[in-house]
Order: structure tokens, then C-alpha cells, then sequence
């Protein structure tokens, strides 16, 4: 047996987006590998049956989204195969993939109409409406003015840009209609420079949900979270009707089997991020909006924590009768399927396995439903569980062979309460090679958001740190979501504080619990709020020998002007902004406390990050070495957003785990026999 390395990041490989065809018990998934000669990801379908070895549905290397159409003959499924990403479709048991859409600035999802003879998507178009797919990218013919300033950005919004996008440009996320006969023209329904996405549709093919922004003030919050609908019956240009107002920010609109009701996820406005997705119905008929399972005070979706998971899909699947659906749903440090009753307004829980289930979909029997799950030993697992008897099947392990060659270790769950304070989850996982009676480093990671959790799957930092002879203790503070809106809205206006305290408390119970870890080695490390943690404490503790600072908030007072919501932020303030008043902004930013950094201190940032931009690290850089109390390090990565230790470049995320355990070797001393 061996340690895990970085380079293990190539090895893996993850499954997600499970799709149940309609009419037989075929399951496709996606499947994606990190790349070492082209330092990017191959992305590709497979297939597979119940009781039978997975097979290769497409060749990839940039497929993903596969949806069956209703008749389970096609599966369609986004491609970059032509340079944009645009729906192709390929018959379910076999043939060549065809080429559908092929729309100027691509796709970016779609659904199937119901009777299965064309598709309404997502397509970024110009004020021209829809344009054929450019089949270059350079005109040596172009206008050298037009060729060489197509570079320039020309900003005029306040939502200008969103990490992991980038700038926004002309382009504009419309609804389109596409048919699978190709000699008639895709149509545009949609128009404007509002942005558009999450797209359902009516079992008549009549109505569409989507969501978008409308008005004069559109570009002043998010792009989207007002649930519109369309109704096709209007004609080409349908007028879009809004149906919920700015109270709420609602996602993963659905209609419901008899088209009465859309069922959506929604946050009231205010409380944004700390308030916890929850389930709403809208009906269509009479206008009444309602919650569901409003007792069910546990986020709908899945808002763990992961650097190394699947694609994700929580479609709702409503039940024969209509009585109910089944989603997934975040709770106490995991993340399960669970069914919804409507009228009795209840919650039961399907899955039971410690584990996070991150994409799901049901058989057309809904008797059984196809699983995506992580758990700490194992990143991507899909599983066939019988609904009625509860029983989970193993149907493709992709990692069997490369697990079993590697020593992985296995947390340990443990509560806690900070003085005066609700009951706190944490873990602590040992060093691979433990040896009974020795001490050793740990390292307290702190995980980000705050308004995400820490769950029961697989992390590839963590174990790479295990594989380094450290423990490591992770924890989900205040502010953590999957344990109450109340026990999240606790550090709404204050960070530092009560988040501080349960960060601090878990270290003191896990010590106490766990005699091999030396006190006087000790690492704090955590990204974006993690980084924001990590800086605090610094602030305010000597207790640490070495800490890692990622894509970190360092000053309030930029954040709001620089991050691609920032002046969101400010509802924390009271909706005070900086300049005219910055005492809080002051208080809660970690540079106020820079003259009390002693700690050696390594600072990771992207230089493309546009949630925490890349002057935040500058800033904390400059001061802590122009005071020159500590040693420090400023790693910076081009070309990469906010969320690189999941999905950047390859070669980028092996880099960085290598400077992390390189500075904290260099600081810890690690264990020597």
C-alpha cells in the first residue's frame, strides 16, 4: 500500500449527472477525468445496467448534460465537438451522434419539449438574435480596429461579471426553440439584455418557467431569481409574466405531472445565503404561493463541501400520483434523498449511508432510483436503491483499483458546544501511517461560504495532508448550512465572532479527545471564508505555528467594489456603504488586525477570481511583509477563477497541493521515527 499523491488527480475518475431512461432500466452518466498531456478534463457519457459492466455511450472528450427524450429513443447531451457547446443527439442503443443546434455563442442547458420532437434551450445571443456557428476564430481579412480591440471590455452595469463566467459581454442567455428537424430554423423567444436560465416546461409543451431579471434595474442584483413564465400560446414572442417579486431568489423551477403548479427552491431575498433553501409551490390557477414542508428546516439541495465530486443533478422527481416528489437535501453533515409529501407537509427520508448523494434520477416504475454518492474513503460511487425495501446496489465503482492501491484514512465524528453555544459537528482524521503513542501535527482546516457544510465525502486536500503524517480537524461552525436557518443566521452581521468561538472550541475538543496530536504544531488553513477565518485568527491567536491563506477577504471596504456581488455585502453593514461610513467594514476585515500576524503565513489567490479578487491577497501580502515579523509566501495562479481547488487546471491544483504540504513541512516538523 501507498500514499496518496497530487498526482493522483489524473487517476480519478468522477460520475455524475445519472439520467434513468423512460422506458428500460438504462442508466447514462457522465464521467470526467483530469488530463495530464492537454492539462484539461475529458468528459464523456456512459452507460450502464443494473446487474451489468458500465460501457462507453460517447467517445467525449466535452460531453456532459445527457437528457433521453421522452420516448427514451434519443439521448441529447451538450458538446464542444464544434468549438462552442451545442446540443447533439445520438439514438439510445447506438449510432453516430448528430450535431442539432448550431447557434453563434452556444448553449448552456435545455429541456425537452414533451412530445419529443424539439428542445428549448439556453443560448448566449447578440442583440442579432441567432446567428450561425462561426466555424473560426480569426479573421485574417478583419479590420485590424475591430480584429485587435475585440479584447476591450466596455462596462455599463452594475452586475457585470460572475465568477466561473467571467465578464458578461454582448451575449445574452436566451430561451430559443430548437427542432430535431434541422431543415427548420431554431426561434428565439426571449429578447433584451436581461439574462436567462433554468428552463422547465409544461407537460403540454405550452408554458415555460424560466428565470431572468425584468426592468430598468435589472443589472442592480443577481441576473437572475424572479421566476417568470411563458406562455407559447401567445406566438412567437410570448410576453414574459412574472410570477414571484424581488422577496424571494428562487431556483430549479418545476412543473408539476398536471401543469397546475410550478414547485421551486427559493431564499427570501434579505436573508440571502443564510437563509435555507426551501420548497415553494406556485399555483397557476388561482396565483397562491405557498411553502412545503415549511416544518423542514434543512436546505434543499446539496451544499457540502468537496474538491474532488461528480456533476451534480437534484431534478424533482414527483411521485405517480402526484402526491409528493423526492429531491435531495443537506442535513447533519451529509446530504440523503428524501420524499415530500404536499398536503401533509412531511419529510422522509430515503437514504441512510453516511455519505453525500449528489446527483439522482428515478426509474419510470418508481420503484427503484439511480444514486451518485461520495463518502470519505470514496469519491464517486453509483449505486441502484430499491425504494421499497431500502436496499442499495453497487452498480459502478469507477476508483475500485486505484483506492485499493492507496492508504486512505477515515475521519472521526465528534460534537461539541463552545461555551453558551448550540451542538457543533467536527471530524478528525488520523495520519495514514498512525503509529499508537506518537504525536503528531494537525492542521484546522476551515471550510468556505460560510453558508455551505463539511460532509461525510471524499477530500483529496485532506487526504493528501493524512498522506503527509498530519491530522486534520474540520468543523462546521455557526453560520454552517444543513443544521437551521437559525443556527446559519447567527453570524449574519458578525463574522469573527460566534463562528470564532465554535472554530476555536472544536480545536480544544478534538485535542482534548486526541492525546497524538502535538499542541505545538499546529496549522490553520482554510479558502475564501475559510481564508477569511484563517486571517482572523491570526489576528486574534498565537496557537498556531503555520497557516494557509486561499482566495481569501481580507478588507470589506474593497470587497464591495471589486467582487462580482459585492455591494450585496453591504446588507451586512445595515446597507451602509464604506464611504460613507466604514466603522464596520473596518472592524469585521482581518488587515485591521494585520500587526498582530506572527505566524508564518502562505497566501494562494487567482488572479481570475472574481468572488475575491486577487487584490485582496495583494493587500495582505504587502502588509505582512512590510511589518516583517513572520515569514510569508504569495502564490498566485493566471488564468484561474475563485473555485480552482475543484475545477482548475489540472497541473495548477497538483501545484498547489504541493506548496501547501511544502510550507507546512517546513514549519510543523513533521513526525520523524
Amino acid at each position: 500500500m501507498r500514499t496518496i499523491t497530487p498526482e493522483d488527480l489524473f487517476s480519478f475518475r468522477l460520475d455524475g449527472s445519472v439520467q434513468v431512461s423512460p422506458t428500460e432500466n438504462l442508466l447514462v452518466y457522465v464521467e470526467s477525468q483530469a488530463q495530464k498531456k492537454e492539462n484539461n478534463y475529458k468528459r464523456q457519457l456512459m452507460a450502464v445496467r443494473p446487474g451489468e459492466e458500465p460501457f462507453a455511450f460517447t467517445a467525449g472528450p466535452s460531453d456532459t448534460h445527457p437528457v433521453f427524450s421522452p420516448d427514451g429513443l434519443w439521448v441529447a447531451f451538450l458538446s464542444e465537438r464544434s468549438g462552442q457547446p451545442q446540443i447533439w443527439i445520438m439514438a439510445t442503443h447506438g449510432g453516430e451522434a448528430q450535431q442539432l443546434s448550431k447557434i453563434e455563442g452556444g448553449i448552456t442547458e435545455f429541456v425537452w419539449a414533451p412530445d419529443g420532437h424539439s428542445l428549448f434551450a439556453i443560448a448566449k445571443l447578440t442583440e442579432s438574435g441567432i446567428q450561425l456557428e462561426s466555424t473560426h476564430s480569426d479573421d485574417d481579412h478583419e479590420e485590424p480596429r475591430i480584429k485587435f480591440n475585440r479584447d476591450v471590455k466596455i462596462i455599463t452595469e452594475l452586475s457585470h461579471k460572475m465568477d466561473g463566467v467571467g465578464y458578461y459581454d454582448e451575449k445574452r442567455p436566451h430561451v430559443v426553440h430548437v427542432y430535431l428537424d434541422l431543415e427548420r430554423p431554431p426561434e428565439q423567444l426571449t429578447f433584451g439584455p436581461y439574462r436567462h436560465g433554468s428552463l422547465a416546461i409544461d407537460a403540454s409543451g405550452t408554458k415555460i418557467a424560466v428565470l431572468s431579471r425584468y426592468g430598468d434595474d435589472y443589472d442592480r442584483d443577481w441576473p437572475q431569481g424572479v421566476l417568470y413564465l411563458l406562455d407559447l400560446t401567445e406566438g412567437p414572442k410570448p410576453t414574459p409574466q412574472a410570477l414571484t417579486d424581488d422577496t424571494l431568489s428562487v431556483e430549479s423551477p418545476t412543473f408539476t405531472p398536471d401543469g397546475g403548479n410550478i414547485v421551486f427552491v427559493a431564499e427570501k431575498k434579505d436573508d440571502w445565503g443564510y437563509d435555507t433553501p426551501s420548497l415553494y409551490s406556485y399555483n397557476l390557477f388561482t396565483g397562491e404561493m405557498r411553502a412545503i414542508a415549511y416544518d423542514w428546516d434543512r436546505p434543499i439541495g446539496n451544499l457540502s463541501l468537496s474538491d474532488l465530486i461528480g456533476s451534480g443533478s437534484n431534478p424533482f422527481r414527483f411521485t405517480s400520483d402526484g402526491s409528493g416528489l423526492l429531491t435531495l437535501s443537506s442535513f447533519a453533515g451529509a446530504t440523503q434523498l428524501i420524499t415530500v409529501d404536499f398536503a401533509a407537509n412531511t419529510v422522509t427520508q430515503q437514504t441512510h449511508d453516511d455519505a453525500v448523494y449528489y446527483s439522482y434520477d428515478l426509474d419510470a416504475s418508481q420503484t427503484h432510483a439511480a444514486l451518485v454518492k461520495s463518502t470519505p474513503e470514496n469519491p464517486s460511487q453509483i449505486t441502484w436503491l430499491d425504494l421499497k425495501t431500502g436496499k442499495e446496489t453497487l452498480l459502478v465503482n469507477p476508483n475500485q483499483a486505484l483506492l485499493s492501491q492507496c492508504q486512505i484514512s477515515s475521519p472521526n465524528r465528534f460534537q461539541y458546544r463552545a461555551p453558551g453555544g448550540p451542538a457543533i459537528d467536527g471530524w478528525v482524521m488520523k495520519p495514514v501511517d498512525y503509529v499508537p503513542g506518537r504525536t503528531y501535527p494537525a492542521v484546522l482546516e476551515i471550510h468556505g461560504g460560510p453558508m455551505m457544510l463539511y460532509a461525510q465525502c471524499f477530500f483529496f486536500e485532506f487526504q493528501w495532508l493524512a498522506a503527509n503524517g498530519y491530522g486534520v480537524i474540520y468543523t462546521n461552525p455557526r453560520g454552517s448550512q444543513g443544521y437551521g436557518t437559525d443556527f446559519c443566521k447567527a453570524i449574519q452581521k458578525e463574522w469573527g465572532s460566534l463562528d470564532y468561538a465554535d472554530i476555536m472550541g472544536g480545536l480544544d475538543a478534538a485535542l482534548a479527545a486526541n492525546p497524538w496530536i502535538d499542541a505545538t504544531r499546529l496549522g490553520v488553513a482554510g479558502g475564501s471564508y475559510g481564508g477569511y477565518m484563517t486571517n482572523w485568527i491570526l489576528g486574534h491567536s498565537q496557537r498556531f505555528a503555520a497557516a494557509v491563506t486561499m482566495r481569501s477577504v481580507v478588507d470589506w471596504r474593497a470587497m464591495v467594489g471589486t467582487g462580482d456581488g459585492g455591494w450585496h455585502w453591504m446588507r451586512r453593514a445595515g446597507g451602509i456603504p464604506p464611504w460613507q461610513d466604514d466603522t464596520w467594514y473596518r472592524q469585521q476585515s482581518p488587515i485591521t488586525y494585520v500587526d498582530n500576524f506572527n505566524t508564518p503565513l502562505l497566501i494562494e489567490h487567482q488572479e481570475g477570481d472574481l468572488r475575491c479578487p486577487i487584490e485582496q491577497g495583494e493587500m495582505l501580502y504587502t502588509a505582512v511583509k512590510f511589518r516583517n515579523r513572520a515569514p510569508v509566501k504569495f502564490v498566485r495562479y493566471p488564468g484561474e477563477f475563485h473555485g480552482m481547488s475543484r475545477d482548475g487546471k489540472p497541473w495548477h491544483r497538483v501545484h498547489r497541493l504541493e506548496s501547501m504540504s511544502d510550507w507546512l513541512n517546513t514549519y510543523l516538523t513533521p513526525t520523524i521515527d
